[in-house]
């Protein structure tokens, strides 16, 4: 395991049981104690956690992102699922903007044989996957890195997103709720997908079973104004209560 893989387990153990201890963590993580009172002092500088003697507390409402390499590792089989459903509605000569979540790298992963279509995106790692193919063209929004999500936030990639109008706008996020709508925990991603969604005719969520019934941060879209949600199983009890509402709004 490498050492941010073990740190973003470190902080997911935390936000979870809200306390960790350095010996247990050692055992569950396969380090020497050592190894793990480094990690968590690092943790402390950075603001994650609040170091105590043989371990580390939560800070209140902080929940840190689990990091881009760790998120595209989980639920892949389901989010293959939902990338090769959400490739149906892509046509030639469409214009997507596509944000820079784990579930969307899966989606422009099925789109290499499209033709002519152009995606706005400010994600990295959508634009390093498709650079070698001659059939789309890529805008990348610019804007400040978020090196452990590979996306681009800020003014700058706000005011290149505003220049562009989308056919349709795929987006995934971290919650989705019937009251709250598609939510997410960083607010700057936020604001990129907010502004996507204002300017795209359509608005499609790629999300899996887990996140439905979930609120987090704050809401970039209502249920009302997404198009359609595909995702891999509609059968799901929560995701069953959600459609009782929205019936038409998924893929099977």
């Amino acid at each position: 395991m490498l050492a941010e893989e073990r740190r973003q387990q470190i902080l997911e153990t935390l936000n979870s049981s809200g306390s960790v201890q350095v010996s247990e963590l050692s055992k569950n993580l396969s380090v020497t104690k050592e190894t793990i009172r480094r990690d968590l002092e690092l943790l402390n500088q950075q603001n994650l956690l609040r170091r105590t003697h043989g371990g580390a507390l939560a800070l209140k409402n902080n929940k840190e992102e689990l990091a881009f390499n760790i998120r595209k590792n989980k639920n892949v089989k389901e989010k293959q699922q939902i990338a090769k459903k959400a490739r149906k509605l892509v046509e030639p000569g469409d214009t997507l903007f596509i944000d820079a979540s784990s579930t969307c790298l899966y989606f422009v992963r099925e789109m290499l044989d499209i033709e002519n279509i152009t995606i706005v995106t400010n994600s990295v790692r959508n634009t390093v996957e498709l650079a070698n193919n001659k059939n789309i063209s890529i805008i990348t929004t610019g804007g400040l890195l978020r090196p452990h999500n590979y996306s681009l936030i800020g003014p700058q990639a706000n005011e290149i997103i505003k220049r562009y109008n989308a056919d349709k706008f795929f987006a995934s996020c971290t919650g989705v709720s019937k009251e709250i709508g598609a939510t997410d925990s960083n607010e700057l991603e936020i604001e990129v997908k907010r502004n996507m969604t204002h300017k795209s005719r359509e608005t499609y969520l790629l999300v899996d079973h887990t996140k439905f019934n979930h609120v987090e941060l704050s809401t970039f879209v209502q249920l009302q104004d997404i198009k359609m949600i595909i995702t891999d199983n509609p059968e799901h009890p929560d995701i069953q209560n959600l459609f009782k509402e929205y019936p038409d709004n998924y893929i099977i």
